[in-house]
């Protein structure tokens, strides 16, 4: 350990980037000019600097200036219209006779909360409480995005004022290193997708831009046919791929830890405080309100695992041949063991997913993304949160005793409000509000790189339910016969009363997000929930269906007793 006479000595960087709106036809031209600036006494003992800075991947963008001087860092580039990004890789170097470490990283909120709010930037590999050792370096990114969803010409500035504060690391003992982002697990044939302008499906570059969680851009892949799957493998990025080669989209839900705000008791709508975590970082273990707590959705089996990919959309396809894909009729009238089978058959060559544990959602993975979802990185930005839309699409006639009244949904659909009501006897999404279009507004993200039909749709079962009054598994009519390995399931005790949610846990979007006692209409956004209970069905259903109008939701709770129906359908999840 250092000796405490030594004088703390520290090394703020400033990044500086302006937006400047350039008029033109068509889309309007960015011009992003970036600069980090370093404000300190540089002697030679402590010595923070910049060695090098190139670019990364750019989408649509053209660097029109960059250079790097000491502590000074300048980008200029020019963005030309939604969608378009670019990426600069910087290094820092300690050229010191003293270790150092990271203090803050401050500014990127603050910024990304002021109009236009669809120009967004971040950082990337790069974490508060790293140490920057005598005569190391580090590479890091900085990215400034234009949503791809943005349809205004921006009409003013925008500048970021980002500072990375290294101070002397002393030898005292650092928390652990957070808000590091784990990036999305990809082997086997898992290929990794971005959307271009129209929402068409094209191959990104694994190493470069491909996501981006702070502009709400969560990571996506595809699986492919078997017959395709060596073609897109080998081809480079910005490849086309074909609907008809896509068997099953997901998206990536990194590890986080997330802020204890209501462990008993009730809460009004807010965004919930979210920071990323890799497998290596201490596990927090918060119990109380204002406590960190590491979601439980990131321990599988008793492994900590760093995400996991969330099918984007409901179950499609046949028992036999399951797909995960927009557009088409939801996977149902299968009873929960079933579904749990189908579900698991997507772990073979056929998908190219043998090194993945393919499996039916628990409720805990359900409220990992529901949370995800309630955050900065996903429908919230500045403290203010909306509603995911419903999907409404009901295929079935919607009369008693006239066919099937409740049908399935189709995939990927929006109805023209938050809350609109049911639209029955469809056979596809309204015109305009497929997973491309209007659609977007019931994505977990408010853009096409979410999730989709988690409010409304169809019932989606959940691989959780409620043990008998003697404390023990009961099946009902789900179709086991016996309690499922406890990795693939969540057993809740005994519960009698359907507004008792008591029994709920931290994490799975039940007891949390309650807003009232006493009543079924008592979840955020008015969301209904009925807890199972024991004179009821005893498995969770969540999100509620198409005809449920209002009461739908992420934190829509519901009960069913396993049994195949033609308005429950599934969702899958890939855990690497």
């Amino acid at each position: 350990m250092y000796r405490s006479s030594v004088r703390r000595k520290n090394i703020i960087l400033v990044i500086l980037m302006v937006i400047l709106v350039g008029m033109a036809i068509g889309y309007s031209a960015l011009s992003s000019y970036l600069t980090i600036n370093g404000t300190s006494n540089i002697t030679s003992d402590f010595k923070v600097v910049f060695t090098n800075i190139q670019e990364g991947t750019m989408n649509s963008a053209t660097t029109v200036q960059k250079s790097f001087e000491g502590t000074s860092v300048t980008f200029q580039v020019k963005l030309d219209k939604p969608g378009s990004n670019a990426e600069y890789i910087v290094t820092v170097q300690n050229q010191g006779k003293l270790d150092a470490y990271l203090e803050s990283i401050e500014g990127i909120d603050e910024a990304n909360n002021k109009a236009p709010t669809y120009i967004t930037f971040s950082v990337k590999d790069l974490s508060v409480n790293e140490k920057l050792g005598v005569g190391e370096s580090k590479t890091f990114k900085v990215i400034v995005s234009y949503n791809m969803a943005a349809t205004e010409i921006p009409e003013e500035s925008k500048q970021l004022t980002l500072t990375l504060n290294y101070s002397q690391d002393t030898g005292a003992t650092l928390p652990d290193v957070v808000g590091t982002f784990e990036e999305p697990v990809i082997k086997d044939g898992l290929i990794p997708v971005m959307y271009d302008a129209e929402g068409n499906t094209i191959k990104a570059n694994q190493d470069g831009y491909w996501y981006n969680y702070e502009a709400k851009e969560w990571a996506n892949a595809v699986a492919v046919t078997s017959d395709s799957r060596e073609t897109y493998q080998s081809a480079p990025a910005g490849t086309s791929i074909e609907e008809d080669d896509v068997l099953a989209y997901y998206v990536w839900i990194p590890r986080y830890r997330y802020k204890l705000w209501n462990v008993d008791g009730v809460s009004d709508e807010q965004e919930i405080e979210i920071q990323f975590e890799t497998t290596s970082t201490t596990k927090a273990n918060g119990t109380q309100n204002g406590e960190w707590l590491t979601h439980p959705a990131f321990t599988f089996g008793g492994e900590e695992i760093p995400g996991f990919w969330f099918g984007k959309f409901e179950m499609t396809g046949t028992g036999e041949a399951p797909t995960v894909k927009p557009n088409l009729i939801s996977l149902t009238n299968q009873d929960i063991a079933t579904a749990f089978n189908t579900i698991q058959s997507m772990s073979s060559e056929t998908y190219g997913l043998t090194q993945y544990d393919s499996h039916m959602i628990k409720n805990m993975e359900w409220g990992a993304v529901a949370y995800l979802t309630n955050s900065k990185y996903g429908r919230c930005t500045g403290g203010v949160c909306e509603e995911v839309w419903i999907n409404n699409v009901n295929t079935g006639t919607g009369e008693t005793n006239n066919g099937i009244q409740w049908g399935p949904s189709i995939t990927g659909c929006s109805g023209e409000t938050v809350s609109a009501g049911v639209k029955n006897n469809m056979t596809a999404c309204e015109a305009g509000r497929d997973y491309k279009q209007e659609g977007v507004k019931a994505s977990t993200t408010n853009n096409i790189y979410g999730i989709y039909d988690m409010s409304g749709g169809a019932w989606e079962r959940t691989m959780a339910a409620i043990a008998s009054p003697e404390g023990t598994f009961q099946s009902a009519s789900s179709g086991f016969s016996e309690q499922p390995d406890s990795k693939y399931f969540d057993l809740y005790p005994n519960n009698i009363e359907s507004t008792d949610f008591s029994k709920g846990n931290l994490g799975d979007a039940t007891k949390e997000v309650r807003k009232k006692e006493g009543t079924n209409a008592n979840g955020w956004y008015n969301d209904y929930g009925y807890f199972p209970y024991t004179s009821s069905g005893p498995w969770f259903s969540r999100g509620g269906g198409a005809s449920t109008g209002a009461a739908d939701g992420l934190f829509y709770v519901d009960i069913s007793n396993g049994l195949a129906n033609f308005n429950a359908s599934i969702r899958a999840v890939l855990t690497p």
